[in-house]
């Protein structure tokens, strides 16, 4: 079965959604760690993304990843504002099992670096209309996923399809396959079972779930049941 990955989007110290990456349109639902806690009972993976540090490129949710660190056992891997080498490091030092490279993926150096220094490096692939998009999907590219994946392949085998116009919208994107290996997690709009099941089957290993799990669309309990399957 596909791997689950719930989402833990940190804003300000607090856990939120946002529809698009429009902080505009950011609804809060409180404690980060009430949910690292609810959350690691239903999976052994955790997905995390200090958005202060993903709109400005400063990590400023470090003592809320710290502390859920410290209280959950789960594999967290962790994303927002790892652009340098020294941020990367001090993630790693904080115990992340996986530290998730977008903006700094398109500076080669760094990606090698990391890359080299790290072997279970993430990279976001965050894809708008086609097009890579980074500095918290603030700015755009004339890339398109496909040849960026292809210019990075190899570097790394751990891999995240963010479909920002399927983000936060309860709609997944209709994708085909088009990587040739590495693990594959989607993210973006996934709102059922059934959507689980449609990612499963086009060739993701993975599936990070937001919004659908903080207003109840899927069931906690629904997901400990998928995953013992």
């Amino acid at each position: 079965m596909i791997d689950i990955y719930p989402a833990i989007d940190i804003y300000n110290g607090e856990a939120v959604s946002l529809e698009n990456g429009d902080i505009k349109r950011k609804e809060s639902f409180g404690d980060p760690l009430k949910f690292a806690i609810d959350f690691s009972e239903i999976s052994g993976n955790l997905h995390i993304v200090d958005l202060n540090g993903a709109f400005t490129g400063n990590t400023a949710n470090r003592n809320a990843i710290k502390n859920i660190r410290e209280n959950v056992k789960s594999f967290m891997q962790v994303g927002g504002g790892f652009r340098t080498m020294e941020s990367i490091d001090s993630g790693y030092k904080m115990g992340v099992d996986s530290i998730i490279l977008g903006t700094a993926s398109l500076d080669r150096k760094i990606l090698e670096e990391a890359a080299g220094k790290y072997k279970n490096i993430t990279i976001s692939i965050d894809a708008y209309n086609g097009y890579i998009k980074y500095n918290g999907w603030a700015n755009g590219t004339k890339i398109t996923y496909r040849n960026f994946y292809r210019e990075v392949q190899g570097i790394a085998n751990r891999f995240i399809f963010t479909s920002i116009n399927s983000d936060g919208t309860g709609h997944i994107s209709t994708i085909e396959k088009f990587w040739d290996d590495g693990y594959f997690i989607y993210a973006g709009g996934i709102n059922s079972i059934e959507d689980l099941k449609k990612l499963e089957n086009i060739g993701f290993n993975g599936a990070i779930i937001g919004k659908a799990l903080y207003n109840g669309n899927i069931g906690m309990e629904e997901l400990k049941c998928l995953q013992r399957e």
